[in-house]
């Protein structure tokens, strides 16, 4: 017999026999996955839990708006909205189950599936069924076909019993409906989380219109915008998971406390009243047997017994009188049955064809009875009202006009079938709208089929405990929600904040590393805004020095006031203990601040990378290197050993003042500086990522940094200092400080150098070289800046032809020659702008103020517009139009005339035109002296074979 393979069986038959087989092997997990990730994407679907959301409120109200605003005929509209919240709800645990981690078996599933089954008893067949009366078992009877009409409820069968243990049961069962219906409020809390998260942004704008450098505000509160971290996320669901499970159990154990819930402080006059009514009805019908005959009948019909039975039917109905007027309460009355929810509606008798049905009814055979005059207790405390007009045509009416209700079950007449709209039968009514009373004090052995049916109509009670439960819902959400909140907030503040700002922070890091500087700019204005507002801003100082009057007499008033409530042991000087997290989160900053400074733009790979492996402690700092475009400038303080053996100790001081002057004009043009050796400084401005444009102007940038440079350390009153050295000035005499600059573009390859011990981050390549050899030969041509013709070429038109074409050179060890320029100033035009200790210590005040930071921000914002032309600091720029003054057009031609017959080898012609200019401008020009000495070397005739080009040996 062949064997039948199934599904199951694949893994172990031979998929070269059974190809199909092995293509459902493998398309098993890929379906499994892209299940996953379905239920994944649906489960963070904004639209899913938009309709979840709608959905979950009105599982939370619908039944109360069912109850205050329809009535039964309108059940099976909700009974379908319910249907489908159950189908949603059943869907979306096994979505969540399927596409979130850790979410199967958790709280919230738990809660999911328990406030999921609780819809069923929203549900109004089914709640009928489980916590119905005796009517809702008798129409059920009736609706599955069994015959009703001779079960009546008696008093020894049992069956009487059952009906008020189901009134009972049903009175407890919308209560606990009720309460079980709070279990919901878990899951809109769950969605609230969900769109908190959601909408949580990230802290830092990266869309600014002013650039990635510039314009933000960092007077913006945005801890709100934090990312929430794992952290915050695990102990909010604990909180919340604790907060909501202590409510819950508060309102669900509540109710148990309560002796109501077991028992009945008193009977009700509804249950007393049926019983007094049924035992004397039961007792005249035992002693007089009116059914046996006409005459028997007419006996009772006349008896003093009757009356008496009459007159009681009339009080009970009085006493739950539904027509009750409240202009017919007099005010001397203490009660009515205003004051009670529950109406008289329906009088009946089960089962509705017994032979005593005629005897029922408070049928008068006087005329001058009056019930209205006997017993609506006008000058009663308890004041009843009029039973309308015609109280005796509308109880005593003749049997056979009665109503017959449920397939003949009941058997009776409503008290408000003429009502608009009319209710003849107590089935109209929902279960909770109305409450069944049945006679219970009651054991006559013959008249076991036989029952009262007394409904009430409590319909007014359900509206207002409609609306009731209604903000009893809405006062738990309150409750949870500012529960949970007002737990955590402590947690926030203190813990989980920090936390977070610290997470969001090393995001960011991660992504951008050199971003260390600029948060902690942040970080520092955050901590002085309040320094400002207590007047301590040097702008609220005046030209005498002195603080502005209402500064002075605001911080004299609080000063005054602090005083007078101050504790007399009060240390005055003792500050406040720091928060642990504080201190962590300025650490972090600080240690992250450090990386960036000491690691610098060619090590941000490293920092990124190993930040990026947040699951492991190890360090991997010898990352492999990559290769990135960029221009790299070398610049050299000269005389630096000779101010070194004179300065000494103070020689940091003097190299970091320098260094200050030039990491600062560097980054105010978008350059980093990467290595400091000492008396030399690398600098780059990377062009790999940048378009053909932003890649010109970086090359322009790095130019006019070189120039402000130059500036700024010629006006520094604080280097200015070094010219009167006594020791300096008498070892170099004249002594000012001075640098030369080389600028050259090309390839390098960043990354780290070194080993598991120390590392440094910079760029490996002969074009960097090529920069330190550049610098070294200023020196050699007498001028402050060369550059090569890479960097020429890369400029914009306008600052190319503010440079000077002044060789044509190829560096030993080389095979490609290229041309040489210099950017010509004198840095003895500038002469060190005077500062006295005031204005020094407001100048320490403004560079340190936040919005002199936020003004630098926007400068460099706007220059790296598209709109900003750079040429245009050749002729706006004081400092760089003073240090250009004194080179003339003339000066530019004659000297491109002597190199071009330089280059052409006509060195004679050369020779007399360069010593023609060489002191033209009153000083040697370096380069005209440079090209007569290398021509001198020739006897001033060029070599045979001349190429246009000399060789250098670079240093």
């Amino acid at each position: 017999m062949a064997r039948v393979y199934a599904l199951d069986d694949a893994d172990q038959i031979d998929s070269t026999a059974h190809p199909w087989l092995d293509s459902q092997r493998k398309a098993r997990p890929q379906n499994c996955a892209a299940l996953t990730r379905l239920c994944g994407w649906l489960a963070e679907s904004h639209v899913v839990s938009f309709v979840t959301t709608l959905l979950t409120i009105y599982a939370l109200l619908g039944d109360d708006i069912r109850l205050y605003f329809t009535d039964k005929m309108a059940d099976q509209h909700f009974n379908d909205l319910t249907i489908a919240c159950l189908s949603v709800f059943g869907a979306e645990v096994v979505i969540l189950t399927l596409g979130k981690p850790g979410y199967f078996l958790g709280f919230f599933f738990y809660m999911d599936v328990l406030s999921t089954m609780s819809l069923f008893l929203d549900v109004t067949f089914v709640a009928e069924s489980l916590f119905g009366d005796t009517i809702s078992m008798a129409e059920a009877a009736a609706l599955s076909g069994q015959a009703v009409s001779g079960q009546a409820l008696s008093p020894t069968s049992g069956d009487q019993a059952q009906g008020a243990r189901a009134a009972r049961m049903s009175r407890v069962g919308s209560k606990a409906g009720r309460v079980v219906r709070l279990i919901r409020l878990v899951r809109l809390i769950r969605l609230l989380k969900f769109y908190d998260r959601k909408n949580s942004g990230h802290k830092y704008r990266t869309d600014s219109p002013e650039g990635p450098w510039g314009g933000s505000d960092w007077d913006e509160d945005d801890d709100k915008l934090l990312r929430e971290s794992a952290v915050s996320k695990k102990l909010s669901e604990m909180t919340t998971r604790r907060v909501s499970m202590l409510v819950l159990v508060i309102m669900l154990s509540l109710p148990f406390f309560q002796p109501t819930t077991w028992n009945d402080k008193l009977p009700t006059s509804a249950e007393y009243g049926i019983n007094v009514l049924f035992r004397r009805w039961m007792a005249d019908m035992m002693h007089y047997h009116p059914e046996a005959s006409q005459f028997n009948a007419t006996t009772y019909f006349t008896s003093e017994n009757r009356k008496v039975y009459v007159d009681d039917f009339f009080v009970y109905a009085y006493y739950h009188n539904p027509f009750t007027k409240k202009g017919e309460v007099p005010d001397t009355a203490i009660m009515s049955p205003l004051g009670s929810f529950g109406k008289l509606f329906f009088v009946g008798l089960t089962p509705g064809d017994s032979v005593l049905g005629p005897y029922f009814l408070p049928t008068v055979p006087r005329s001058d009875y009056d019930p209205n005059a006997l017993w609506s207790g006008k000058e009663w405390d308890y004041a009843s009202g009029n039973l309308t007009d015609d109280p005796v045509g509308l109880l005593g009416r003749p049997w056979q006009n009665t109503t017959s209700c449920i397939s003949n079950y009941l058997r009776g007449i409503s008290l408000l079938e003429n009502r608009n709209p009319p209710l003849a039968c107590p089935q109209a009514l929902r279960y909770n709208e109305r409450t069944v009373v049945v006679p219970t004090a009651s054991k006559h052995a013959k008249m076991e089929q036989i029952s009262f049916v007394f409904v009430f109509d409590t319909r007014t009670g359900s509206k207002l405990e409609a609306i009731l439960n209604t903000a009893q819902t809405l006062f738990i959400c309150l409750l949870l929600g500012g529960g949970a909140m007002t737990f955590s907030q402590d947690a926030n503040r203190l813990v989980l904040t920090p936390i977070e700002r610290m997470i969001s922070k090393l995001d960011e890091i991660r992504n951008n590393p050199l971003d260390a500087m600029t948060i902690g700019d942040e970080e520092h204005h955050r901590e002085h805004v309040p320094a400002s507002a207590n007047c301590d801003d040097i702008n609220n100082v005046d030209e005498d020095g002195h603080r502005k009057f209402f500064c002075r007499m605001r911080l004299k008033l609080v000063s005054t006031v602090c005083s007078l409530f101050r504790h007399k042991d009060t240390d005055p000087e003792q500050a406040p203990e720091p928060m642990e997290t504080v201190v962590l989160e300025k650490t972090i900053m600080k240690i992250r601040s450090l990386l960036a400074l000491g690691f610098g733009e060619a090590g941000a790979e490293i920092i990124g990378h190993n930040m990026r492996g947040g699951d492991s402690s190890a360090l991997d700092a010898m990352i492999p290197g990559r290769k990135v475009d960029a221009v790299f400038g070398f610049c050299d303080i000269r005389n630096f050993t000779d101010a070194t053996e004179v300065l000494q100790d103070q020689v940091m001081v003097f190299v970091n003042r320098i260094a200050a002057v030039i990491h600062s004009c560097v980054n105010d043009f978008f350059g980093k500086p990467n290595k400091n050796i000492g008396n030399a400084f690398l600098l780059a401005w990377r062009l790999s990522g940048h378009s053909a444009k932003k890649q010109q102007k970086l090359a322009d940038m790095s130019i006019l940094s070189f120039i402000k440079i130059i500036a700024h350390i010629n006006k520094s009153s604080l280097l200015s200092e070094y010219r009167n050295h006594p020791r300096l000035v008498k070892r170099l005499p004249n002594y000012r400080v001075r640098m030369g600059f080389g600028l050259n573009s090309g390839w390098a390859i960043e990354g780290a150098m070194g080993s598991e011990f120390k590392i440094d981050a910079s760029y490996l390549s002969p074009n960097v070289n090529m920069a330190a050899s550049l610098e070294s030969l200023t020196k050699q041509y007498g001028c402050l800046i060369l550059l090569s013709e890479a960097v020429i070429k890369l400029m914009s038109e306008d600052i190319a032809e503010e440079c000077r074409i002044i060789d044509h050179v190829r560096l030993a060890g080389t095979t490609n020659s290229f041309k040489l320029f210099t950017c010509d100033l004198d840095e003895f035009a500038l002469d060190r702008t005077f500062q006295s200790t005031k204005d020094r210590a407001a100048h320490a005040v403004n560079s340190s103020n936040s919005k002199k930071r936020q003004e630098r921000q926007k400068t460099k914002a706007q220059r790296w517009s598209d709109d900003f032309n750079m040429h245009s600091m050749f002729s706006s720029d004081w400092d760089v139009v003073r240090m250009r003054a004194k080179f003339t057009h003339e000066f530019f031609g004659r000297f491109d005339m002597a190199y071009l017959n330089y280059e052409a080898g006509e060195w004679n012609v050369a020779k007399d035109m360069l010593e023609a200019m060489r002191f033209m401008l009153a000083t040697e020009d370096g380069p005209s002296a440079t090209l007569l000495r290398f021509m001198r070397s020739y006897d001033w005739v060029a070599p045979e074979g001349w190429p246009g080009y000399r060789v250098l040996s670079g240093k």
